[in-house]
Protein backbone atom coordinates (compact mmCIF):
# COMPACT_ATOMS: atom_id res chain seq x y z
CA UNK A 1 0.00 0.00 0.00
CA UNK A 2 1.43 3.19 -0.52
CA UNK A 3 1.49 6.35 1.64
CA UNK A 4 -1.18 8.66 1.75
CA UNK A 5 -0.86 10.52 5.23
CA UNK A 6 1.07 12.88 6.99
CA UNK A 7 0.88 13.22 10.74
CA UNK A 8 1.04 15.88 13.12
CA UNK A 9 2.67 15.45 16.55
CA UNK A 10 1.53 17.78 19.23
CA UNK A 11 4.08 17.99 22.07
CA UNK A 12 5.16 20.08 24.79
CA UNK A 13 7.78 19.03 27.63
CA UNK A 14 7.75 15.44 25.87
CA UNK A 15 11.87 14.88 25.71
CA UNK A 16 10.83 11.32 27.79
CA UNK A 17 8.66 9.96 25.06
CA UNK A 18 8.48 11.38 21.84
CA UNK A 19 11.32 9.69 20.52
CA UNK A 20 10.06 6.59 21.06
CA UNK A 21 6.49 7.46 19.33
CA UNK A 22 8.66 8.93 16.24
CA UNK A 23 10.28 5.92 15.84
CA UNK A 24 6.72 4.00 16.16
CA UNK A 25 5.41 6.42 13.35
CA UNK A 26 8.54 6.52 11.18
CA UNK A 27 8.74 2.67 11.41
CA UNK A 28 5.52 1.68 10.46
CA UNK A 29 5.11 -1.20 7.10
CA UNK A 30 3.41 1.93 5.74
CA UNK A 31 5.04 4.83 6.93
CA UNK A 32 3.65 8.75 6.41
CA UNK A 33 4.92 11.19 3.50
CA UNK A 34 5.65 13.56 6.04
CA UNK A 35 5.51 14.50 9.82
CA UNK A 36 5.02 17.98 11.19
CA UNK A 37 6.11 18.50 14.78
CA UNK A 38 4.40 21.36 16.72
CA UNK A 39 6.96 22.12 19.96
CA UNK A 40 4.75 23.98 22.02
CA UNK A 41 7.44 26.59 24.35
CA UNK A 42 9.36 22.91 25.48
CA UNK A 43 11.59 23.65 28.40
CA UNK A 44 13.61 20.06 27.87
CA UNK A 45 15.21 18.21 24.81
CA UNK A 46 12.14 17.22 22.65
CA UNK A 47 13.21 19.59 19.94
CA UNK A 48 16.69 18.10 20.37
CA UNK A 49 15.29 14.47 19.99
CA UNK A 50 12.66 15.44 16.77
CA UNK A 51 15.56 16.45 15.18
CA UNK A 52 17.60 13.82 15.56
CA UNK A 53 15.05 11.53 14.44
CA UNK A 54 15.42 13.60 10.88
CA UNK A 55 18.86 11.43 10.34
CA UNK A 56 16.88 8.61 9.22
CA UNK A 57 13.51 10.09 8.41
CA UNK A 58 13.74 13.58 6.44
CA UNK A 59 10.52 14.52 5.63
CA UNK A 60 10.08 15.95 9.66
CA UNK A 61 9.09 19.58 9.92
CA UNK A 62 9.36 21.29 13.43
CA UNK A 63 7.26 24.25 14.08
CA UNK A 64 8.18 25.80 17.61
CA UNK A 65 5.49 28.08 19.34
CA UNK A 66 6.86 30.22 22.32
CA UNK A 67 3.50 29.81 24.49
CA UNK A 68 3.32 28.86 28.17
CA UNK A 69 -0.24 28.68 28.26
CA UNK A 70 -2.17 25.61 29.35
CA UNK A 71 -6.10 26.20 28.50
CA UNK A 72 -7.33 22.47 27.22
CA UNK A 73 -7.93 24.81 23.75
CA UNK A 74 -4.43 25.35 22.88
CA UNK A 75 -4.05 21.41 21.16
CA UNK A 76 -6.74 22.99 18.77
CA UNK A 77 -4.96 25.85 17.65
CA UNK A 78 -1.41 23.88 17.30
CA UNK A 79 -3.39 20.83 15.34
CA UNK A 80 -4.52 23.82 13.37
CA UNK A 81 -1.11 25.79 12.53
CA UNK A 82 -0.70 21.93 11.46
CA UNK A 83 -2.95 21.81 8.88
CA UNK A 84 -2.13 25.02 7.76
CA UNK A 85 1.86 24.08 7.46
CA UNK A 86 0.50 20.89 5.34
CA UNK A 87 -0.80 23.02 2.45
CA UNK A 88 2.64 23.63 1.55
CA UNK A 89 3.47 19.92 0.81
CA UNK A 90 1.95 17.65 -0.57
CA UNK A 91 -1.68 16.73 -0.25
CA UNK A 92 -2.81 13.20 1.40
CA UNK A 93 -6.06 11.33 1.38
CA UNK A 94 -5.88 11.17 5.30
CA UNK A 95 -4.11 13.15 8.42
CA UNK A 96 -2.88 11.31 11.35
CA UNK A 97 -2.71 12.79 14.78
CA UNK A 98 -0.77 11.74 17.59
CA UNK A 99 -0.11 13.01 20.74
CA UNK A 100 3.69 12.64 22.21
CA UNK A 101 3.01 9.32 23.85
CA UNK A 102 1.76 6.89 21.61
CA UNK A 103 3.42 3.46 20.78
CA UNK A 104 0.85 2.29 17.39
CA UNK A 105 1.40 -1.52 16.51
CA UNK A 106 3.89 -1.56 13.37
CA UNK A 107 0.91 -2.51 10.94
CA UNK A 108 -1.09 0.41 12.64
CA UNK A 109 -1.36 2.85 9.72
CA UNK A 110 -1.74 0.38 7.11
CA UNK A 111 -5.28 -1.53 8.79
CA UNK A 112 -6.54 1.84 9.65
CA UNK A 113 -6.30 2.96 6.13
CA UNK A 114 -7.38 -0.18 4.98
CA UNK A 115 -10.32 0.05 6.93
CA UNK A 116 -11.28 3.09 6.00
CA UNK A 117 -10.66 3.11 2.19
CA UNK A 118 -14.14 2.24 0.24
CA UNK A 119 -16.51 3.24 3.04
CA UNK A 120 -17.35 6.27 4.55
CA UNK A 121 -15.26 6.72 7.41
CA UNK A 122 -14.43 9.99 8.23
CA UNK A 123 -12.50 9.79 11.43
CA UNK A 124 -11.04 6.39 12.90
CA UNK A 125 -8.94 4.83 15.45
CA UNK A 126 -7.66 1.99 17.15
CA UNK A 127 -7.79 1.46 20.86
CA UNK A 128 -5.46 1.90 23.94
CA UNK A 129 -7.69 0.58 26.98
CA UNK A 130 -6.99 -2.55 28.08
CA UNK A 131 -9.63 -5.14 28.07
CA UNK A 132 -10.08 -4.75 31.73
CA UNK A 133 -10.95 -0.59 30.47
CA UNK A 134 -14.49 0.46 29.49
CA UNK A 135 -14.64 1.41 25.57
CA UNK A 136 -17.19 2.70 23.61
CA UNK A 137 -17.51 2.87 19.56
CA UNK A 138 -15.94 6.59 19.24
CA UNK A 139 -12.56 6.64 17.69
CA UNK A 140 -9.86 7.98 20.56
CA UNK A 141 -7.57 11.14 20.34
CA UNK A 142 -4.10 9.49 19.73
CA UNK A 143 -3.48 7.47 16.92
CA UNK A 144 -6.47 9.13 15.00
CA UNK A 145 -6.75 9.30 11.22
CA UNK A 146 -9.26 11.94 9.52
CA UNK A 147 -10.33 12.08 5.69
CA UNK A 148 -8.74 14.90 4.56
CA UNK A 149 -11.68 15.82 2.04
CA UNK A 150 -14.04 15.52 5.21
CA UNK A 151 -12.11 18.19 7.05
CA UNK A 152 -11.94 20.59 3.92
CA UNK A 153 -15.47 20.13 3.76
CA UNK A 154 -16.11 21.44 7.26
CA UNK A 155 -13.43 24.05 7.15
CA UNK A 156 -10.74 22.68 7.28
CA UNK A 157 -9.75 23.57 11.13
CA UNK A 158 -10.73 23.00 14.49
CA UNK A 159 -12.78 25.24 16.31
CA UNK A 160 -10.72 26.79 19.38
CA UNK A 161 -13.05 26.07 22.03
CA UNK A 162 -14.23 23.38 24.53
CA UNK A 163 -15.53 20.14 22.92
CA UNK A 164 -13.14 20.92 19.85
CA UNK A 165 -12.37 16.93 19.62
CA UNK A 166 -15.83 15.64 20.08
CA UNK A 167 -16.64 17.98 18.25
CA UNK A 168 -15.05 16.82 14.68
CA UNK A 169 -17.05 13.21 15.71
CA UNK A 170 -20.59 14.47 15.77
CA UNK A 171 -20.00 16.63 12.65
CA UNK A 172 -19.26 13.33 11.08
CA UNK A 173 -22.38 11.82 12.01
CA UNK A 174 -24.43 14.77 11.31
CA UNK A 175 -23.04 15.23 7.49
CA UNK A 176 -23.80 11.67 7.31
CA UNK A 177 -20.07 9.99 7.46
CA UNK A 178 -19.63 6.71 9.91
CA UNK A 179 -16.75 6.97 12.71
CA UNK A 180 -14.87 4.08 13.74
CA UNK A 181 -12.96 2.31 16.66
CA UNK A 182 -11.05 -0.69 16.00
CA UNK A 183 -11.14 -2.63 19.05
CA UNK A 184 -8.58 -5.12 17.49
CA UNK A 185 -5.99 -2.16 16.56
CA UNK A 186 -3.79 -1.57 19.73
CA UNK A 187 -2.14 1.45 20.83
CA UNK A 188 -0.32 2.33 24.30
CA UNK A 189 0.00 5.55 25.95
CA UNK A 190 3.76 5.29 27.43
CA UNK A 191 2.41 7.90 29.73
CA UNK A 192 -0.21 7.12 32.53
CA UNK A 193 -3.27 8.05 32.18
CA UNK A 194 -4.01 11.65 34.01
CA UNK A 195 -7.96 12.15 34.21
CA UNK A 196 -7.00 15.75 35.73
CA UNK A 197 -8.50 17.24 32.87
CA UNK A 198 -12.16 16.13 33.31
CA UNK A 199 -13.20 19.08 34.96
CA UNK A 200 -12.59 20.66 31.01
CA UNK A 201 -14.14 17.59 29.99
CA UNK A 202 -17.34 18.38 31.65
CA UNK A 203 -17.30 22.02 29.99
CA UNK A 204 -16.86 20.44 26.84
CA UNK A 205 -20.12 18.40 26.82
CA UNK A 206 -22.02 21.74 27.50
CA UNK A 207 -20.24 23.31 24.74
CA UNK A 208 -21.08 20.63 22.79
CA UNK A 209 -24.31 20.93 23.61
CA UNK A 210 -25.39 17.73 25.42
CA UNK A 211 -28.54 17.93 27.95
CA UNK A 212 -28.46 17.75 31.55
CA UNK A 213 -30.44 14.20 31.88
CA UNK A 214 -28.03 12.79 29.18
CA UNK A 215 -25.20 14.02 31.48
CA UNK A 216 -26.40 12.54 34.51
CA UNK A 217 -27.23 9.29 32.91
CA UNK A 218 -23.36 9.53 32.28
CA UNK A 219 -22.21 10.40 34.96
CA UNK A 220 -23.80 7.28 36.58
CA UNK A 221 -22.83 4.88 34.20
CA UNK A 222 -19.15 6.13 34.52
CA UNK A 223 -19.26 6.23 38.20
CA UNK A 224 -20.31 2.10 38.30
CA UNK A 225 -17.17 1.94 35.81
CA UNK A 226 -15.06 3.70 37.86
CA UNK A 227 -13.07 0.83 39.16
CA UNK A 228 -12.62 -0.86 36.08
CA UNK A 229 -12.25 2.16 33.55
CA UNK A 230 -10.17 4.57 33.13
CA UNK A 231 -11.78 7.40 35.75
CA UNK A 232 -11.98 7.46 39.33
CA UNK A 233 -14.68 8.34 41.24
CA UNK A 234 -13.30 11.86 41.88
CA UNK A 235 -12.82 12.34 38.50
CA UNK A 236 -16.16 11.68 37.41
CA UNK A 237 -17.49 13.46 39.81
CA UNK A 238 -15.49 16.86 38.66
CA UNK A 239 -16.26 16.18 35.00
CA UNK A 240 -19.97 17.01 36.23
CA UNK A 241 -18.93 19.84 38.11
CA UNK A 242 -17.69 20.72 35.13
CA UNK A 243 -20.97 20.66 33.00
CA UNK A 244 -22.83 22.16 35.93
CA UNK A 245 -20.63 24.98 36.60
CA UNK A 246 -20.56 25.79 32.83
CA UNK A 247 -24.45 25.38 32.10
CA UNK A 248 -25.12 27.96 35.54
CA UNK A 249 -22.27 30.33 34.46
CA UNK A 250 -21.84 30.13 30.57
CA UNK A 251 -21.27 33.59 30.47
CA UNK A 252 -17.70 32.92 32.18
CA UNK A 253 -16.69 31.10 29.15
CA UNK A 254 -17.61 33.50 26.64
CA UNK A 255 -15.56 32.87 23.03
CA UNK A 256 -14.93 29.23 24.97
CA UNK A 257 -17.66 27.87 23.02
CA UNK A 258 -18.85 25.64 19.93
CA UNK A 259 -21.20 28.62 18.50
CA UNK A 260 -22.28 25.76 15.67
CA UNK A 261 -26.23 25.59 16.67
CA UNK A 262 -26.93 23.37 14.18
CA UNK A 263 -24.58 20.73 15.97
CA UNK A 264 -25.87 21.29 18.87
CA UNK A 265 -29.13 20.20 17.79
CA UNK A 266 -27.56 17.00 16.43
CA UNK A 267 -26.13 15.95 19.57
CA UNK A 268 -29.55 16.46 21.30
CA UNK A 269 -31.16 14.33 19.00
CA UNK A 270 -28.24 11.62 19.25
CA UNK A 271 -28.80 11.79 22.93
CA UNK A 272 -31.90 11.66 23.06
CA UNK A 273 -31.74 8.58 20.57
CA UNK A 274 -29.26 7.05 22.31
CA UNK A 275 -30.91 7.04 25.54
CA UNK A 276 -33.81 5.39 24.32
CA UNK A 277 -31.59 2.35 22.80
CA UNK A 278 -30.32 2.14 26.50
CA UNK A 279 -33.46 1.98 27.91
Amino acid sequence: MESDYWCCIVTRDGAETIGATMDSITLQTVPPKFIIVINDGSSDNTELIAREKTKTFESIFIINTNSKTRDIRRVPSLLNIGIEHSKKLSKTKYMMVSGDDNELAQDYAKKIMEGMDGDRIAVASGDWLSSGGRSNQMPHGGGRFVKTDFMEAIGGKYPVAYGWETWLLYKAMQLNYKVKLYHNLRYKHLRPFRPSNLFNWGRAMYSLGFPTYFVLMRFGINFLWSSRGTQSMKATVTMLVGYLQAKVNPSALKGMLIEDEGLKTFVRRFSAARLTRLL
